[in-house]
Parts: C-alpha cells; sequence; structure tokens
C-alpha cells in the first residue's frame, strides 16, 4: 500500500483537476446507468398493467431511456479520456524523472546496475504503473459507485431480494484481496526476470563482434532462450492466477443470477393476482417490472465485477513496478551538489589531494592516504598495474566518485564546494573506453560544447590527427556514425574522444591511456598535437607509454591503492623497485615495439 499510495500522491501532486473531472464522468456514468434497469422495470410493468389499451407511457419511458442511454455514453465517454488522459501525463512525469535521476546518479551507482534492467523499469515498469492509473485510480471509482449505486437501489426496491443478490460480494472481495497480495510477487518476479532477458540483450547487441569472432551464436541463442522461457514461465504464472481468480469471479455471478431468478420468480408467483371477473392480472409486493430490473442490475455489476479482476491485477503489478521504479528514484547518490553549492569559475589549475582515501563498499580502501601537490602546469604520469589505483585517483578530481577521508582542492576550492557541471567544465578528460552516439562527426565531437563554430571544431579535430581522415569522407563532418561509432576504428573513436575533449580547452586535464588504441606512428603524431595543448594546463596522464612517461613533471607509481614512489623517470629507475620492475616487464617492451613500428613506418614512406 505504501506504493500504491505515492503513485496517487503524485496524481493528487499534478493532476488534480483533471482527475476531478475523471471522478465527475464517473459519477455521472454510473448514475445514468443505473437509471437504464428501473426505466426497463417500469415498462414491462406498464405493458402488463395497460395491456394494449394505453401505450402513452411508453412512448415516455422509451424517451427516458434514450435520454439516459446518450447520458450515460457522454459520461463513459469523459471518464475513458480523463482516465487515459492522467495515466498517460503520469508515465510521462514518472519516465523523465526516472531518466533525469540516472543522469545525477554518480560511477559508484552505474557500476553495479546492469543496463538491461533499468532499461526495463523505464519501459515495463512504467507500463504498469500507467495501467494502474488508468484502470485503478481512476475507474476504481466507477467500480465503488456502481456496486454501492447497484446495492442501494436493490435493497430500495425490494430488501429481501436485494440482500439475497449482493450475498455474493464479501465473497469476491475476500477473493480479491488474497489474490492481490499473491499476484504482487508473482508480478515482482515478472519485473525481474524480464530486466535479466533485456539485459542478455542489449550485451549480446553490444559484443556482437566477439560472439562472432568466437563462433558462439548457438551459446548466446541457447543463453537467451533461457531468460525468454524463464520470463515465459513467470508471466504465465502470474496470468494463470488472474484468469483463476477472473473465472471464479463470473461464476460466482452466474450462480447469483441463478439464484436471483429462482428467488425472485417465486415471489412474482406467490405475489400474482387475477380478477375472476376481469381476468385482469395485478402483483402485490415483488413485480415483474423489479425482477426485470434485478436481472439487469445484476448484468451492470457484471462490469465492474470483471473490472475488479483487472483492477486485482493493476494493483498488484503497479505495486511491484512502482517499488523498482522508487528504488531507483530514492537512490542517495555519493556524489551530490551541495544545497549553497557555488559555481567555480575558470581555475589555474593547482590541485592537491589531502590525505585522501576512497572506499567504494566499506570493505576497504581502494586508495589510501594520498598526498599528492600538483603545480599549474605540471604534467602528472601515474602508472602502475591494472587495479592499482591510478585510474580512480584521477576519477576523484571531476568528482566522478566522491572521497571518504581527506579533500582534493583546485586553487584552493573544495571540489565538493562547486557545482558539478562548473567543476567538469574545468576538468576535461579523455576516457579509454570511448563512446560514440549515433550522430554526425562533427556532433560527436561538439558534444560537450554545443555552439561550437566550425573553425573550432577542425582546428581541434587537426590536433588529434583526425581532420584528414574526415575530409576524405563524403559528407566530411557531416558523416554520420552508426551505433557506438560503427564505421570508426578503434584508433579513430579514440582521436574522434580527444578532439571532444580538447574543444571544450580545460585548465585541467585528464588522458585516460588515450593512445592506446592507436599505432605508433599516429601515436607519434597525437602525441606532437597534445605536447602543444597540454602546455600551461596542468595535465593527468594515465598511461604505459615511456614517450608521454618521460615528458612528466612527474611521475606517480601506485600499487594496492596506495603510491608506492615518486620522482621523475631517471630518478626512478635510479631507485629500483616497482617502477624499475614495471619499466622491466611492460615500459620497455611497449616502447621497443613502439620504436620498431615507427622505424618500419619511416623506411616505408622513403620507399615510396
Amino acid at each position: 500500500m505504501p506504493t500504491i499510495i505515492r503513485i496517487l500522491k503524485l496524481i493528487l501532486k499534478e493532476y488534480k483537476r483533471r482527475l476531478a473531472f475523471g471522478y465527475v464522468s464517473v459519477i455521472g456514468a454510473a448514475l445514468t446507468a443505473l437509471a437504464i434497469p428501473r426505466i426497463l422495470g417500469s415498462s414491462v410493468n406498464n405493458v402488463l398493467e395497460s395491456g394494449e389499451r394505453d401505450i402513452t407511457h411508453l412512448w415516455l419511458l422509451a424517451l427516458a431511456l434514450l435520454l439516459a442511454g446518450a447520458a450515460r455514453g457522454f459520461f463513459s465517454f469523459g471518464q475513458t479520456f480523463f482516465a487515459e488522459s492522467t495515466s498517460q501525463k503520469v508515465s510521462y512525469d514518472l519516465r523523465n524523472s526516472f531518466y533525469n535521476k540516472l543522469q545525477h546518479l554518480s560511477f559508484a551507482f552505474h557500476d553495479k546496475q546492469n543496463t538491461g534492467d533499468l532499461m526495463s523499469r523505464a519501459t515495463a515498469d512504467v507500463e504498469g504503473v500507467r495501467m494502474f492509473i488508468n484502470m485503478g485510480a481512476v475507474r476504481f471509482g466507477f467500480v465503488v459507485a456502481m456496486i454501492l449505486g447497484t446495492a442501494i437501489a436493490m435493497l430500495l426496491t425490494d430488501v429481501k431480494m436485494g440482500l439475497v443478490s449482493l450475498a455474493f460480494i464479501p465473497f469476491m472481495a475476500w477473493r480479491a484481496i488474497i489474490t492481490s497480495r499473491t499476484l504482487r510477487v508473482r508480478w515482482m518476479r515478472v519485473q525481474v526476470v524480464t530486466g535479466e532477458m533485456v539485459t542478455t540483450i542489449q550485451e549480446n547487441l553490444s559484443g556482437m563482434r566477439v560472439v562472432k569472432a568466437f563462433a558462439a551464436e548457438k551459446y548466446e541463442i541457447a543463453k537467451f532462450g533461457e531468460r525468454a522461457r524463464t520470463v515465459r514461465e513467470a508471466t504465465y504464472d502470474a496470468q494463470r492466477l488472474w484468469a483463476r481468480n477472473f473465472t471464479i469471479m463470473n461464476l460466482s455471478f452466474l450462480a447469483a443470477l441463478g439464484v436471483i431468478l429462482w428467488v425472485g420468480g417465486q415471489s412474482v408467483i406467490d405475489g400474482r393476482v387475477v380478477n375472476a371477473v376481469t381476468g385482469d392480472v395485478t402483483y402485490t409486493g415483488f413485480t415483474p417490472g423489479d425482477l426485470t430490473a434485478f436481472i439487469f442490475y445484476m448484468g451492470l455489476l457484471t462490469q465492474p465485477v470483471r473490472m475488479m479482476g483487472y483492477m486485482v491485477n493493476s494493483f498488484s503489478r503497479a505495486a511491484s513496478s512502482g517499488a523498482r521504479l522508487f528504488e531507483i528514484l530514492d537512490w542517495e547518490s555519493p556524489v551530490h551538489e551541495k544545497p549553497d553549492a557555488v559555481v567555480m569559475e575558470r581555475v589555474k589549475g593547482k590541485v592537491l589531494f589531502e590525505n585522501v582515501s576512497l572506499s567504494y563498499d566499506g570493505a576497504g580502501d581502494a586508495l589510501s592516504n594520498i598526498n599528492v601537490a600538483v603545480e599549474t602546469g605540471q604534467i602528472i604520469a601515474l602508472v602502475g598495474q591494472p587495479g592499482s589505483g591510478k585510474t580512480t585517483f584521477a576519477h576523484l578530481i571531476p568528482r566522478f566518485y566522491d572521497v571518504t577521508e581527506g579533500k582534493i582542492t583546485i586553487d584552493g576550492i573544495d571540489v565538493r564546494d562547486v557545482t558539478l557541471e562548473s567543476l567538469r567544465n574545468n576538468v576535461g578528460i579523455v576516457q579509454q573506453d570511448v563512446f560514440i552516439h549515433t550522430a554526425s562527426i562533427g556532433e560527436n565531437i561538439a558534444y560537450g560544447k554545443g555552439d561550437a563554430s566550425d573553425e573550432e571544431i577542425q582546428e581541434v579535430a587537426s590536433i588529434a590527427q583526425l581532420h584528414e581522415f574526415i575530409s576524405g569522407l563524403p559528407d566530411q563532418y557531416d558523416t554520420v556514425v552508426g551505433e557506438r561509432g560503427g564505421g570508426l576504428s578503434g584508433g579513430q573513436k579514440q582521436r574522434l574522444s580527444i578532439a571532444r575533449t580538447l574543444l571544450m580547452n580545460p585548465p585541467v586535464l585528464i588522458l585516460d591511456d588515450s593512445t592506446s588504441s592507436v599505432d605508433a606512428h599516429t601515436e607519434h603524431l597525437v602525441q606532437e598535437g597534445l605536447e602543444e595543448v597540454m602546455r600551461g594546463r596542468t595535465t593527468f596522464v594515465v598511461t604505459n607509454r615511456l614517450s608521454a612517461i618521460r615528458s612528466a613533471d612527474e611521475i606517480l607509481v601506485f600499487k594496492d591503492g596506495r603510491i608506492e614512489q615518486r620522482g621523475t623517470h631517471e630518478e626512478l629507475l635510479a631507485k629500483g623497485g616497482e617502477y624499475l620492475n614495471l619499466y622491466e616487464s611492460q615500459l620497455k617492451p611497449i616502447e621497443e615495439a613502439t620504436i620498431q613500428e615507427i622505424q618500419q613506418v619511416s623506411e616505408k614512406d622513403g620507399s615510396d
């Protein structure tokens, strides 16, 4: 119920007037519907009492029936319109709120989430809430109005027959409550396994080249088949329970109708009086018209009884779907702006780490007791074995994660005291895992600066050694790249990422192994451009390339979340230890292979 109540509060907060119009339509539809059986009952009595001698009242009753039908159609339209429009508007708001929340959650959240599950929440779960608003929040009023109105009308007509007719209602309510509790659990299961299935699809499509390379099509088909089978069985299980409940409700209704015909028919016969002289028939107490009205009242109850089954289904599904959505909407990101956060103006670039430690989950420190002072314009190389903490160190500067102890300042300003947007406008990052949007190359380069001119885009593309390639394309900078940069090589994607970051002109620059996917010759050209760009900027370079390390003002050697050594290339070689081990095992072999590749390219160019 807390989840359902929260959904109802969302409606009342923004759409009170629309909901009020919906309930006015609901009440109008119920009242006009209840008038029809009374008119029909009066018509039957009129025919039996007047025979063929007087049909004046029948014309009036027929006109009343026509007007009641027209009014019911009008109010039913209003009920449908306001129910559907309200549900669509709330689902629109809910889906946007969910998407906006995802944009503001930190890396710590996204590191642990499955993309497919989040997609399922944004689609199937939002749809589950929408169905509840349509069928439950608005039309629930129609069900209540019809059941209460019909009960009152029956009791006013004949107390005995009214009690007989309504005897099945408590049983129906009991069935609805029991079924709702069970269905909630089963629909939650459906939503969870659907998220797992969508995750499988998403991972398969993203990694299709790996699937093809390892001829793993049969394995992937079998894996998806298992996920799809789980969804099928979970959905079948929930729908079977709902269908069984729906059938029991219908059988209960038919049983009640049979009792009404039996008991009501007996009452009509018992009250039938025949005039011995004229042969006219009169009725005392329960009349044929009353029995007709009762039968039509039961017909009116058919719709709300059937809707009760749908509503039990929608209530249960909304409870599970809403819980999954609110779980994300209520998620507290460890990285958040202070209410009084200020805008960071363009900084000079002095970065200071003071006693910084970071723990992702409280189980252990990813970084421990880091103290680093970087002056404006310095180049700092970050090296170490995979998992040593060098990339995490760099990600703390733009607050992709927040420190658990200590603080980080830029020009003396704590990064937690400024707005995230202004901070990240001052800290540019070229990530190792490059994401390319389905858009033109020019739009991808200008992603962080939508008002960039064509000249600015071409300038940074030239620095990143990408302009020549783009100029050779049929549409040049207007060439649209496919999903995730399909059609671009790994090196071209990385150079595009470099250009995109350079366009922001940040005073602090982070290069996270930004030349790992380019060949040695291209890396040499890119490095020349980057050296010009890095001049005057504070730059952190996460790399295993000696060419970048040698030009660094200081090298930080990470091991197990700590800075094991620091100094220049020559100083660290002389000290030995962790850096020398890295140099002998990784840096030197890569450097030798790079030199050999450059020489081969130079010899080839000379022979050409």
